[in-house]
């Protein structure tokens, strides 16, 4: 790596009131040459400064930035950062926060200043920046101010406005976790510290917590994900700090660096505390010497190694010059082994400030075009959610316009809706699903005749299937919670033997003449039929009805949301009205339900007769299938039969047909066969039961058809289409028509404040976004 080389004793130190002494230069000019005004300078410090414009974007969420990231412990890697900036070294005191650092080089005086990259909850991936600082133009100031920006960022509760006056003692007890559970022990929010220094070199570094041992599981886990988080990204740089007395092995830093930098491509080791080696500890020596020298493989880093000595506390407290204090190193370095055999390249701030400083301009170099691309895609982003906006109202806006606009948008968009018309059908795919299912549940209650004296005669037992009628295949969403907890009617039905239709005819027979079957006794095979109708139109409706309302407040809220108050005032017209159309409906649901019971009628003669005649017909022949012992053949369209034949009855019933005959034989009576003894049955045997059945069992299925076509369109029309119609009149009546109407629309016509923010932020995230572009665009390196 290359760099402008630096004349370092042309630079001066300044001292701290208190005795600290300041790390950075002074705002003298002399001795710049042509560093501040080379274009190559202006193209790097530009660079810097649009990469920056794209982090406080909050940018960084979104595309890769290139940056230097320093990891390691907290003692080695804050003495790394002291020699290019002021930071917290009192004992006790350590890094809670992430501290991004950017260094341009200026023609004018040093300054510096510091804002605060807030991390807020909710807004994660767009940090807010606040100014803090004043414009510092004495380095002594800085390590006070960045003590009250960490206080700051730490203790959000407070206002950060306090903390601008606080000393050094009102600092430390304030930041005190332990004396203020509020206090935060560490965060992810920033302190970035701007400078300008005329013989600075262009640098942008962000310098992280410390890794800390000895704290709760918690603390411990955020301070390491936090470093994980920051390093993971293709175009940073790790920069570890590695202490010179420990050994490689124990650097849990230099371990989250390669588990991020598997090949060690990115990574940059920086060897401190080296005068920390004493005399004795020769293998740990030759052990530097041999990575630095690259013979150790396991420690490989494409980008090498660094080695610095900082100035301890006494140096700092004496008062010693930086130049004495380079001067110290490079003696210390040229007489010390294993750093004397080492390239001097590699020694000393100077050169790793140099060297990463160009690395950093080479990298966001390189990444210009992606950059490029990357503010381009943001800002048509920004420009779409712009528009995804309202209309932003003005002082001539006229309120009355506004509510009119909306209550029409409104009426307009749910009867489209309702209608089916629209292109979000959900509300119309909800009800023909639940109409459907309740179809389904009212067929499902069909009188269940078994046309058998019992369900337990030695025959078996009979199953009959009704194939008069098409099966209607019902569109229920597989997971549908709300159809799958709701029961229609009873899932169970109780079959109805020839003999308990014999018990109903008994129980229901009067005055009447012989072979008179009561009407009673079908309007009570009918009612225990027909008894879950009224409860399954209910819960239809009840269903509807919830479907209606949600749908309809979902519009409300997507045509009025931009004006709370308004949405509030006609949120309560619109249930309103839905209430009243609900008991409308409810109404006319009850008389249509009425019209199902008793005494039970039907004009459609034809169709009753048709389907008396093959429902007839059809027990008839599962009757005498089971009385002559043999099931017939089955006619096209005819009743499935299946019967279960055990062995032992089998052989029991031919037993018996065998004695008859023999009985038979004995008074003359020959040349019979076993299925000759069933003609002796009447053919009459349970005539009157078999006509009950068919006679139910016809009416039934013009009941049942007439019941699921009319609930559905009565909630259809009186309760959906009813209320659609209705409710652009109720909301003009409501919001326009009362009195003092003018007057209370200007109150309720007030933009919601959340809309008015997010549209001053994507108004400035434009703006910034068009400017980052343009200079994205006009720049040539």
């Amino acid at each position: 790596m290359k760099g402008n080389d630096r004349n370092e004793d042309d630079r001066s130190e300044s001292q701290d009131t208190d005795g600290r002494v300041s790390d950075v230069d002074t705002g003298d000019n002399d001795g710049v040459g042509d560093l501040g005004d080379s274009l190559y300078a202006r193209k790097r410090r530009e660079l810097l400064k649009l990469a920056r414009s794209l982090t406080d974007l909050g940018a960084s969420a979104l595309i890769d930035i290139p940056r230097i990231v320093v990891i390691g412990a907290q003692s080695s890697k804050l003495s790394t950062l002291s020699k290019i900036i002021n930071v917290p070294r009192d004992s006790g005191t350590c890094t809670r926060c992430p501290m991004e650092c950017t260094i341009l080089t200026t023609e004018f005086k040093w300054s510096c200043s510091i804002s605060l990259r807030v991390v807020e909850d909710g807004r994660e991936g767009e940090p807010n920046l606040y100014p803090f600082s004043p414009k510092l133009t004495t380095p002594g100031d800085v390590e006070l101010w960045i003590r009250r920006a960490q206080a700051a960022v730490l203790c959000p509760h407070l206002s950060r406005a306090s903390f601008t006056s606080m000393s050094y003692d009102d600092l430390k007890a304030i930041a005190d976790h332990t004396s203020d559970p509020a206090v935060l022990k560490f965060t992810q929010s920033v302190v970035v510290i701007d400078i300008e220094d005329p013989r600075g070199a262009d640098l942008s570094f962000v310098d992280l917590p410390g890794l800390v041992q000895n704290e709760d599981e918690d603390v411990i886990l955020m301070v390491q994900n936090m470093v994980k988080d920051y390093i993971q990204r293709e175009s940073t740089v790790i920069l570890v700090t590695l202490p010179a007395t420990e050994d490689l092995e124990n650097q849990q830093a230099l371990r989250f660096a390669k588990d991020a930098d598997p090949a060690g491509l990115r990574t940059i080791g920086v060897v401190t505390k080296p005068d920390g080696l004493d005399v004795g500890a020769s293998g740990k020596r030759d052990s530097w010497l041999n990575i630095f020298r690259g013979d150790v493989p396991r420690h490989h880093l494409q980008k090498g190694y660094y080695c610095v000595r900082l100035p301890s506390d006494q140096e700092r407290h004496r008062g010693v010059s930086r130049q004495g204090i380079e001067r110290t190193s490079q003696s210390f370095f040229s007489k010390t082994s294993p750093w004397k055999d080492i390239r001097p390249s590699r020694l000393g701030v100077a050169n790793l400030v140099r060297d990463i400083s160009a690395l950093l301009m080479s990298i966001i170099e390189q990444a210009i075009p992606k950059m490029r691309e990357a503010a381009a895609k943001q800002l048509a982003i920004c420009l779409l959610d712009l528009e995804k906006l309202p209309p932003r109202l003005t002082a001539d806006s006229d309120a009355t316009a506004e509510v009119v606009r909306c209550i029409f948008q409104l009426s307009e968009s749910f009867q489209q809706i309702v209608l089916g018309r629209s292109e979000d059908k959900t509300l119309v795919r909800r009800c023909r699903r639940i109409f459907a299912f309740f179809e389904k549940a009212i067929r499902d209650t069909a009188p269940d005749f078994r046309p058998v004296p019992s369900l337990t005669d030695s025959n078996g037992p009979v199953t009959i299937r009704d194939d008069f009628h098409e099966a209607v295949a019902v569109d229920i969403d597989i997971g549908d919670e709300l159809l799958e907890d709701v029961e229609f009617v009873p899932s169970t039905r109780k079959p109805l033997t020839l003999r308990e239709v014999t018990r109903v005819i008994r129980e229901t027979t009067g005055w009447e003449l012989p072979h008179h079957i009561p009407y009673e006794a079908k309007e009570r095979l009918l009612g225990q039929s027909m008894e879950h109708w009224p409860s399954a139109a209910r819960a239809c409706f009840e269903l509807l009805a919830k479907d209606l309302k949600g749908c309809v407040l979902k519009e409300l809220e997507k045509h009025f949301g931009r004006f709370p108050a308004l949405e509030q005032h006609a949120r309560q017209l619109v249930l309103s009205l839905l209430e009243q159309h609900i008991q409308r409906s409810q109404d006319q649901l009850k008389r249509a339900v009425e019209r199902e019971s008793a005494p039970y009628g039907t004009q459609n003669v034809d169709y009753f007769e048709t389907m008396r005649n093959r429902w007839l017909a059809r027990y008839k022949e599962v009757r005498n299938a089971r009385t002559n012992g043999a099931a017939r053949p089955s006619l096209p369209g005819a009743v499935y039969l299946h019967i279960h034949h055990e062995r032992e009855q089998e052989a029991l019933r031919r037993t018996r047909e065998q004695e008859a005959l023999r009985a038979l034989e004995n008074l003359g009576i020959t040349n019979l066969v076993g299925n000759d003894l069933y003609r002796l049955i009447s053919g009459n045997f349970y005539e009157d039961e078999l006509l009950v059945m068919a006679d139910v069992r016809a009416y039934f299925d013009i009941a049942y058809k007439r019941y699921a076509d009319d609930i559905p369109e009565e909630i259809k029309n009186m309760l959906l289409i009813h209320f659609a119609g209705a409710l652009q009149d109720h909301l003009v009546d409501g919001l326009l028509r009362a009195p003092d109407s003018a007057q209370r629309l200007e109150k309720l016509v007030e933009e919601d404040p959340k809309i008015k923010r997010e549209r001053a932020r994507l108004q400035d995230r434009r703006r910034r976004l068009q400017e980052i572009h343009a200079r994205l665009d006009n720049l040539r390196m």
